[in-house]
């Protein structure tokens, strides 16, 4: 007869071994339940392709539900209605998620016109001029210079042949100016002067009145004035 042996009973160390993996399960299980269970939270997108410029109507961001890890979270908006009226700083691609430095902080102002700009490439202060930045249009007229709006925003850019303002004979800006009086004055300054555009993005104007410079020669002295009596 033969004789069969019994299994013997695992081993101390089989037995602990089993117990961290099962553990180990458990941890695993624990962490994507939990990060199941967080809910998502409404994030607004763009519901069109944005363009620099663009004042944004309800019509143009919708919001999905979204989990954005941090710091994402923070620089995202959950309402549309904290969007409208704000100005869009740089193309924003439909679908894509609407960050606070895309657009400005405050609504933009409800007479603002755009004012389109084509003037030679040499007019055109600055070649890494984008769309959203800000200039100063100054206009010269004989021997003097004056500063026609200052701080409007570069709503588009068109260039002839490769589209790079370096190599451009011409350019054209549309800019967007707060005021009536201030399309009045650029539209003259382009039938009457020669204009200059001046990239303002980061400066800060201390003040609200024009900047301007006469260049006019300054009147001859009399001889007779510095001769000693």
């Amino acid at each position: 007869m033969e004789i069969q042996r019994h299994r013997g009973l695992p081993g101390g160390r089989a037995v602990v071994g089993g117990l961290l993996m099962a553990l180990a399960a458990v941890g695993v299980y624990v962490a994507y339940d939990r990060a199941s269970a967080r809910s998502a939270a409404p994030v607004v997108v763009a519901a069109r392709d944005l363009r620099a410029g663009d004042v944004l109507a309800g019509g143009d961001v919708r919001t999905i539900d979204a989990d954005l890890p941090a710091p994402a979270d923070g620089r995202a908006f959950s309402s549309t209605e904290a969007l409208v009226g704000r100005v869009v700083l740089g193309p924003i691609a439909d679908g894509e998620i609407v960050q606070a430095a895309a657009v400005t902080d405050g609504r933009a102002a409800p007479d603002l016109h755009e004012v389109a700009l084509r003037l030679p490439r040499g007019q055109i202060a600055v070649g890494r001029l984008k769309e959203g930045e800000r200039v100063d249009v100054f206009a010269t007229y004989d021997n003097r210079t004056i500063s026609v709006v200052r701080g409007a925003a570069v709503v588009q850019i068109e260039a002839d042949d490769d589209g790079s303002l370096t190599s451009s004979r011409e350019v054209t800006l549309v800019v967007a100016v707060p005021s009536g009086d201030a399309v009045a004055a650029v539209v003259h300054a382009l039938r009457t002067g020669d204009v200059t555009v001046v990239r303002s993005t980061f400066a800060e104007p201390t003040t609200d009145e024009p900047l301007s410079f006469d260049g006019a020669p300054s009147a001859p002295s009399d001889p007779g004035s510095s001769a000693s009596g």
